[in-house]
């Protein structure tokens, strides 16, 4: 199993502050480039994002030459999905919309084979490289990494009791969707969101409870880092290539050069 260690789940479990990039865009040749960047893990979004399995796939093979780790937002809790997820390779997920610390356990026994789970046997699939890494199935849950996202006040308010799940390794908070939740769409900002996200943040201040947050803004990855965020989406793919874009655009533009007059 040494070839299949988690740096994620282990440097986390540590207190390392590990620091990943949103990938929305659908590309292996983009994840690839990325991969590269030096972050500790990239997610892949299969909620919002045109991916499906076998693109995801594509995208953790093509990270797979670099040491950054590749976690998988799953767009459901469906077991099978999980399961057939896992067989393809995927070991680090995280689950959108845990209201419950028992929706919470689900998702963990989904990871786990029997007698800890439900997940499904199968002899040679990709994640054992097709049956060649001996002893996998017993030991494959060590390397498994489960986070979940809290979008909700009432997620919020059980932050602390979902965190306690034995196998749920960390809680991530998705300032999007909370902030719709308590009235202000679109406002993360919000005075009640931000007193929100802190007290969810600040559980990570305990030493066992690892928590983390999507944070494009620099101003606010610092700030919730401070709060006690270790698990930490620092930008996406989409969003590097749309301000870069649009600012290398704008400063030509506005050199606003007229063409010379024809003679």
């Amino acid at each position: 199993m040494t070839a299949l260690r988690n740096p994620l789940k282990s440097n986390l479990a540590e207190g390392r502050l590990q620091v990943g990039l949103w990938c929305s865009l659908g590309s292996a040749v983009v994840t690839e480039v990325l991969a590269g960047a030096g972050y500790d893990w990239l997610l892949v979004d299969g909620e919002h994002s045109p991916n499906d399995l076998l693109s995801i796939i594509d995208q953790h093979r093509a990270a797979s030459a670099y040491e950054t780790e590749v976690v998988v937002r799953m767009r459901s809790h469906d077991p099978d999905a999980v399961k057939q997820f896992m067989d393809s390779g995927i070991r680090s997920f995280l689950f959108p919309f845990v209201q419950t610390a028992e929706q919470a356990q689900a998702l963990v026994r989904a990871t786990r084979y029997p007698p800890h789970g439900i997940r499904g046997y199968s002899v040679s699939q990709r994640a054992n490289r097709y049956g060649r890494v001996k002893g996998y199935h017993p030991l494959a849950h060590e390397e498994c990494f489960v986070a979940v996202q809290i979008e909700s006040g009432t997620a919020a308010q059980a932050a602390a009791d979902i965190a306690a799940i034995e196998g749920v390794d960390a809680v991530f908070i998705g300032p999007s969707d909370l902030s719709a939740d308590l009235g202000a769409l679109g406002n993360p900002h919000d005075d009640g969101v931000q007193k929100t996200i802190r007290s969810v943040l600040e559980l990570g201040r305990d030493g066992r409870t690892v928590t983390g947050v999507l944070a494009p803004l620099e101003e606010d990855a610092r700030r919730y880092i401070d709060w006690g965020a270790r698990f930490v989406a620092v930008g996406s793919d989409l969003g590097l290539l749309t301000r870069h874009g649009d600012a290398l655009a704008a400063r030509f533009r506005a050199l606003d050069i007229a063409r010379p007059a024809s003679v």
